[in-house]
């Protein structure tokens, strides 16, 4: 059963790099990644690193993060933190930009080298999500960013649903008026 999982899970992997570049597929825009709770965090250093990055870069205060977009394969980014006495790591947290949403990653606890936190979704140019409750988020900024992202996109999709029945009604009215001028002239020509 495992092996069968792994090779299901292999094949699932393969596909998504296999068909990062094909033609047609949508545009794949950056997702941003918000950390709240840093702070308080005290005795910890965090870090942030991902594909492309020569070194990571520490995390002092709350800040949101770019996760660029690849326009291919997607790109991988990793979070974690060093206890500042014991130079310890904590376990690591994988981020990946798949046409994924914005994120607000929002620190509780470290305990036994291990992050805990709570991860809360944000609409963007790449995903409609619904974002629920957003009183924990403390950068308003980043969900009045969300709510607007999620206007622009039902915005879209009314434009062109709007514009594929104008296209429907305007082919529907061709073949009508063809139609009829075939008629009339069948018409015309049995009349005389």
């Amino acid at each position: 059963m495992i092996k069968r999982s792994l090779a299901v899970c292999s094949i699932l992997l393969c596909n998504i790099y296999a068909f990062a570049d094909t033609p047609g597929k949508a545009e794949m825009h950056s997702s941003k990644i918000s950390f709240q709770g840093i702070k308080d965090m005290t005795g910890y250093t965090f870090y942030w690193s991902g594909k492309n990055m020569d070194n990571a870069e520490a995390i002092t205060a709350d800040t949101s993060l770019d996760m660029m977009s690849s326009h291919g394969a997607p790109f991988s980014y990793w979070f974690w933190a060093v206890n500042s006495s014991t130079k310890k790591s904590t376990d690591t947290v994988l981020f990946s930009n798949y046409y994924s949403p914005d994120y607000v990653i929002i620190l509780h606890a470290i305990k036994n080298d291990s992050l805990y936190f709570s991860k809360q979704e944000l609409s963007n140019a790449n995903k409609i999500v619904s974002e629920g409750n957003t009183d924990s988020i403390s950068n308003k900024q980043l969900v009045a960013d969300a709510k607007a992202a999620k206007r622009g996109h039902y915005t879209n999709i009314i434009l062109y649903s709007v514009a594929g029945l104008a296209g429907l009604a305007g082919i529907i009215w061709f073949f009508v008026r063809r139609r009829k001028k075939k008629q009339e002239e069948q018409i015309q020509g049995t009349g005389s």
